[in-house]
Order: structure tokens, then sequence, then C-alpha cells
């Protein structure tokens, strides 16, 4: 619903904004002792390349559409949503 409200612009930098909010969300159980490097280690790469996803999808003009590589950015959302 937030296309149809704010515009696709809009939507497109909250997606970014919002994705490098989960960084210090990932970084904080290991500050605080909650869990070790075999978490922190695999959870920040997931989280710099979705990170890296959105970037592309903030950038992405409307007609340069490429179905491969947008498909690629889709089923890597997926899969860091679903690890």
């Amino acid at each position: 619903m937030l296309p149809l409200t704010n515009g696709v612009e809009s939507t497109k930098l909250n997606i970014f904004v919002y994705s490098l909010t989960m960084l210090p969300v990932v970084i904080f159980p290991y500050a605080i002792g909650f869990v070790g490097l075999a978490f922190l280690i695999p959870s920040l790469i997931l989280t710099i390349y979705y990170n890296y996803l959105c970037f592309e999808l903030y950038n992405f003009k409307k007609n340069k559409f490429d179905a491969k590589k947008n498909k690629k950015k889709y089923l890597g959302i997926q899969f860091y949503i679903y690890s």
C-alpha cells in the first residue's frame, strides 16, 4: 500500500533506509554477548548483501528494465528473509 500513498520513489527510499537499520539489529546480540561469531559473521554477510540489493533497487530506473537482474534481486531478498 505504501507505493500507492507515497509514490514509488519514496517507497524505494524507505526500503533502503529500513535495510540499513538492520545492521545494528544484527550486531546488537553479539555486542551484549547473547550470540557468538558463528551467528555474527553469516548474519553480517547476508545483511550487507541485502543492503546492496536494496541500494540497487533504490537506484533502479523505470526505463532500464532487466528481467534477469531483477529476478536475481528478488531471489536474493527471499533467501535473506527465509534464512
